[in-house]
């Protein structure tokens, strides 16, 4: 049975993060992941993820975002590819929504730069775009798109390259925090180690019972613009539009050479269906496009073209959508980052050092306080 410092559940976007930064500071770390590293199974797939600053749902976010951004420059770095594009960022929705004014106040309080456009600027900037007299937007220049499984195979490279042991297609079965160690049993057998550090998306409800979490179900579209300059990476930028139902519609500059679906994509940002990942139906159904399209026709009819293909991944969800990166609260050598409710990649670099400090020292100098799973308690 080996033996290692710590082990961390689940090698996709932050466990990949993790290992990368525990094996830079020399501890012996083992990477479990039940699936390929990177894969398209579960919530971190599927070519391109937004990165925004000006952040609507807590300007808390914005100190941490900061942060990673300087972490995905210097991931391209080490990397020696590209994991991050810079294109902009256009965030629109009806004056006095949540989404713009919100986003603006981040802006505002963590002194970010930002442009506060009303509709007849952005449909001068942008004329796929067609609005409503009453929408407005706010556009920030360093926003862009992370290529997901790019930038967790460069973290993952990056773990092994500073010794970390990495494992594919292993299933965790449960795993024990007995006084002075933690045990895992997989399906190739039992590994121990000082320190536990689960980062399992999806599967987390499973593997612990109790933590509040929902997993739904996501639809992501590309179609066949008829009008590819109007949305290419010279012309337009990425972009997101908040709905009646406070939902946001989302997506890409078109970007040619990515690996997976060619095409304009798109996608619907609310939780979708309950599912469990294990039975989960990951082939698109019939109606699945009506989770974007009929909105796409309204705000972008120009670029509204044949739907080429669409894929299914996973949201992991807590009830308030805010992140959980926490020590277990039953178990003092085990700690969690999960509940990321469709928003998370973007913060990979800084989540990875998170990590790695509250299992080498237990705790962070990093602001999550905000993240800690005592607020169920209190609400």
């Amino acid at each position: 049975m080996t033996h290692y410092e710590v082990i961390v559940i689940g090698v996709g976007c932050m466990g990949s993060a993790a290992c990368a930064s525990l094996a830079r500071r020399g501890v012996r770390v083992l990477g479990l992941e039940q699936h390929t590293i990177p894969t398209d199974l579960g919530s971190s797939g599927h070519q391109s993820r937004i990165f925004r600053l000006a952040y609507y749902e807590h300007p808390d976010y914005v100190p941490l975002l900061k942060q990673a951004y300087s972490g995905w420059q210097q991931l391209q770095i080490e990397a020696d590819m590209p994991v991050f594009a810079e294109t902009g960022g256009l965030y629109i929705g009806q004056a006095g929504g949540e989404f713009v004014e919100h986003s603006q106040a981040s802006a505002i309080r963590h002194g970010l730069q930002y442009e506060r456009l009303d509709k007849h600027e952005i449909e001068s900037r942008y004329p796929v775009l067609e609005l409503p007299d009453d929408f407005v937007g706010l556009y920030e220049q360093p926003a862009g798109m992370i290529f997901p499984e790019r930038a967790i195979q460069a973290q993952a490279d990056l773990a092994r390259r500073h010794g970390a042991h990495l494992l594919e297609g292993v299933r965790v079965h449960s795993w024990e925090q007995t006084p002075s160690q933690c045990h895992v049993e997989t399906d190739s057998g039992r590994f121990t180690s000082d320190r536990l550090v689960i980062c399992s998306g999806g599967w987390t409800p499973e593997l612990c019972p109790g933590i509040p979490l929902s997993v739904s179900r996501q639809i992501l579209g590309w179609m066949q613009t008829p009008e590819p300059d109007l949305v290419s990476m010279e012309h337009f930028t990425t972009w997101a539009i908040e709905l009646e139902d406070q939902s946001l519609l989302y997506g890409f500059p078109l970007c040619d050479g990515l690996d997976g679906p060619a095409g304009f994509k798109m996608a619907r940002h609310l939780p979708g269906a309950s599912c469990d990942p294990r039975t989960l139906v990951r082939e698109a159904q019939p109606g699945d496009e009506d989770e974007f399209l009929s909105y796409a026709r309204r705000f972008l009819p120009r670029a509204v073209g044949p739907v080429t293909d669409m894929k299914v991944c996973l949201y992991t969800n807590t009830p308030d959508k805010h992140f959980i990166i926490d020590r277990h609260p039953r178990h003092d050598r085990v700690f969690l980052a999960t509940g990321f409710s469709g928003h998370g990649f973007k913060f990979q670099p800084i989540i990875g050092e998170i990590l790695a400090d509250l299992a080498v020292h237990g705790s962070t100098d990093q602001p999550i306080g905000f993240l800690g799973l005592d607020r169920f308690e209190r609400s």
